[in-house]
């Protein structure tokens, strides 16, 4: 019987832009710690001569091609543009894992040859110094800049309707937090597994949902100043880092807010949303869209309403 690797590396992929695989993997390449396999879940419909491409760029492109295991609508029961969205892709490549820990990865991620050697070694130091389950999250870096976008958000602020974030001061190596967002995080498989995205989040904040229902069941979240990814993603403009990029983005995000006061709120908490914050940050959000919008602002507005519209839905339905 084959032994199963320590650590399951998933990925989700954009087969169209196969270079910013091959760039991770090549990260993975150089790790000084080596007993891991790679679950790469190709997130979109591609055609099957782009599928045959993939698969041979990947066996010479790279030197663990025999790590790999790649999943798509060819080879599996893989179903691309499910609803459950990027959450559903997450989840499909977690219950593949084989390993007793999951480290997630995004294929625009980029880090140093320590990192899975150094996130399994806080892991077991944190866990035996806090007799605690915990979860391992880095900092967060745009691209190769020292600038940090991202050392997870301490707690949700109902009033305004949005995470407070975290950042380290200068003399702190380490913080507890209770939400992360990036797809960086390491942790216990049969933890993971059984927790699992939430599809009906099924874009935008689905990994603060993720780690904070991590939280809940007690595990002790963990961001490190020592423990860097580069983010290498796209410029993005002002809605788009807001995610009311689009009429779809701003939709799901309006509702993604009604689903999370809904599921993690008590009752006070709840009421200031319903009261307060639910109106204010659609209408902050459509005072953006009417300013940067260009000429999507209209469908934009559209989407934020249509979002919000179906967040109340959502308050109601059982």
């Amino acid at each position: 019987m084959e032994k199963a690797p320590l650590i399951s590396i998933v990925i989700p992929a954009r087969v169209q832009n196969s270079q910013l695989l091959v760039d991770v993997l090549h990260c993975l390449e150089r790790q000084t710690f080596q007993d891991f396999e790679v679950i790469i879940v190709c997130d979109r419909f591609f055609s099957h001569l782009e599928w045959e491409i993939l698969q041979y760029l990947l066996s010479i492109k790279t030197k663990i091609a025999s790590k790999i295991r790649l999943f798509s609508h060819f080879n599996s029961n893989f179903t691309p543009k499910s609803a459950g969205g990027a959450s559903y892709v997450r989840n499909f490549g977690i219950l593949q894992a084989k390993g007793e820990f999951i480290q997630l990865f995004d294929d625009d991620n980029r880090f140093d040859p320590n990192y899975l050697d150094t996130a399994l070694k806080l892991y077991k130091e944190k866990k035996n110094e806090l007799k605690s389950e915990v979860v391992i999250t880095p900092s967060l870096y745009y691209r190769d800049t020292p600038n940090i976008q991202n050392q997870g958000f301490l707690k949700y602020n109902y009033r305004l309707a949005r995470p407070q974030i975290n950042f380290l001061s200068p003399d702190q190596d380490l913080a507890q937090i209770q939400m992360f967002s990036g797809n960086g995080v390491f942790a216990n498989a049969k933890l993971m597994q059984t927790t699992l995205y939430d599809e009906q989040i099924a874009r935008i904040a689905e990994d603060l949902d993720f780690t904070y229902r991590l939280h809940k069941k007690g595990a002790k979240i963990l961001t490190f100043a020592n423990l860097k990814i580069q983010h290498f993603e796209r410029e993005k403009n002002i809605l788009e880092q807001a995610w009311i990029g689009t009429p779809l983005s701003a939709e799901q995000k309006i509702k993604n807010i009604f689903i999370r006061h809904k599921k993690h709120a008590n009752w006070a908490q709840f009421l200031i949303f319903i009261l307060r914050s639910s109106r204010g940050i659609a209408l902050w959000l459509s005072i953006k869209a009417l300013y940067y919008g260009e000429n999507q602002k209209f469908p934009i507005l559209m989407g934020i309403w249509k979002g919000y519209y179906k967040g109340w839905k959502t308050i109601f339905s059982h």
